[in-house]
């Protein structure tokens, strides 16, 4: 369920209020606002509804030639509950949510901050622990920091949208998640020494159907509320970093025969470009588009 609120000039309620009603929103709260900076007056439009009306709702806002052209803010919010605002069955349907939502919050995880930084190389380095130890624990606990799924979902709906720089903004992030975690292996392996004792590596085939099922999967979530991304995101992390880290440790301790090395390089790409195209698959289905954002 959300609250979107739109602050747009006298003129334009009486278009904002027919797009929320014709999203099938019956109640629309408008109240008169003084705006400073621009120093005017203003209406203040709010509707609380099921997420998929407030996707239709902002779909119909940014898309009206009269209101793109009006200098008007928007916002979105996500609510718990919505008392007598219609039948609970039809409130709390989950999808999809509006695509402002979706874009700027993959736009929100994918900075590369110092905190971003830190999450980056402490899941790393838990994970390359786990794998040269082979402690399960340590790979899960892993799985918890890494940064990884964001990213790459921020690429596809970037390459879905044609937003070139959504695309640069996730790639440049999951490039610095790539570089710690093969700098990680290096570092732990160095330190803690070897052998590599883990050995649960799939097939690249097992490796592609289980990346369609992740991929598929973290696409259509990225716009349910009630989509567990948090545990999709542990399957990616593990599904993506544990290919850079195992590179980095066997750079230090010893480069494997050949076909090792060349299975581990291949199921990485196979891993990051199904799960990058299965996701993108997913966002053509939910028909995201994000040309006026």
């Amino acid at each position: 369920m959300h609250e979107i609120r739109t602050t747009i000039p006298p003129e334009c309620v009486a278009e904002a209020a027919r797009l929320a009603h014709a999203a099938g929103i019956e109640r629309v709260v408008i109240a008169e606002v003084f705006v400073e900076g621009p120093n005017e007056h203003r209406r203040l439009l709010s509707v609380e509804t099921s997420t998929p009306q407030a996707r239709v709702f902002v779909e119909s806002f940014l898309h009206s030639p009269v209101l793109s052209e009006a200098g008007c803010t928007l916002t979105s919010r996500e609510v718990r509950a919505i008392v007598g605002g219609g039948p609970v069955s039809n409130l709390t349907r989950p999808m999809s949510e509006p695509i402002p939502d979706i874009i700027q919050d993959l736009w929100q995880l994918s900075h590369v901050t110092p905190s971003y930084i830190a999450r980056a190389a402490a899941g790393a380095i838990l994970l390359a622990t786990g794998i040269l130890g082979n402690d399960p624990v340590a790979i899960i606990a892993a799985a918890l920091f890494l940064p990884f799924l964001a990213q790459v979902l921020a690429l596809s709906l970037g390459v879905w949208s044609r937003d070139r720089r959504l695309v640069l903004h996730g790639a440049r992030a999951l490039a610095t998640s790539t570089v710690l975690a093969l700098g990680a292996g290096a570092a732990v392996a160095w330190i803690q020494g070897g052998p590599i004792l883990y050995a649960g590596f799939r097939s690249p085939l097992n490796n592609f159907f289980l990346s369609c099922i992740i991929g598929v999967t973290a696409g259509l979530s990225t716009a349910d509320d009630t989509g567990r991304r948090y545990l999709l995101a542990v399957a990616a992390a593990v599904q993506l970093a544990i290919f850079p880290v195992w590179l980095g440790a066997a750079a230090v301790l010893g480069t494997p025969a050949h076909d090792i090395l060349y299975s581990r390089i291949l199921s990485f790409g196979i891993n990051l470009t199904t799960i990058t195209v299965a996701t993108l698959a997913a966002y053509a289905s939910l028909h995201l588009r994000s040309e006026r954002l």
